[in-house]
């Protein structure tokens, strides 16, 4: 299965490298474990399978980090995955949206009955979704900001 990763970019000042090597270690002390290494690219990933709204990067199932430039000047470059946070909004929204409601018409009328209502989850779904990697991206430029950001 491939990766969709979605890119944002951010500046920083500094040293690509010194950019790139503050970056990777501040990710890997808050539990993100380095998974590979291809030139300026830097993968990595978040292994415990928590995710916890009031700390947005354990939403994160993957992340790339590019980080490019040149004169102090470094262009960081951040793609994520949001497999994690994907299925586990599926799950909440098929349990709310098809499995209590037929759950409660069969207890009433002994017929699964799904209501029309219940179909809101489906926009709900989505805003949740975008709501999150809008949290998540958020602080990560809030991340890079404090490594040395503009």
């Amino acid at each position: 299965m491939t990766e969709h990763y979605v890119y944002r970019k951010y500046r920083a000042e500094g040293v690509p490298d010194l950019v790139r090597e503050r970056l990777t270690a501040s990710l890997v002390e808050k539990k993100f474990v380095q998974t590979g290494n291809s030139g300026d690219t830097v993968l990595l990933r978040y292994l415990p399978g928590t995710v916890s709204s009031k700390r947005p990067l354990t939403c994160i199932s993957r992340l790339s980090l590019e980080v490019t430039g040149r004169d102090g000047k470094s262009v960081v470059k951040i793609g994520a995955t949001f497999t994690k946070i994907r299925y586990f909004t599926i799950g909440i929204m098929v349990l709310f949206c098809v499995v209590i409601p037929a759950a409660i018409g069969i207890m009433q009328r002994g017929v699964p009955d799904l209501p029309p209502m219940s179909l809101l989850g489906i926009p709900i779904g989505f805003m949740i979704q975008y709501h999150v990697r809008w949290r998540i991206f958020r602080a990560l430029g809030r991340l890079v900001y404090s490594i040395g950001g503009q």
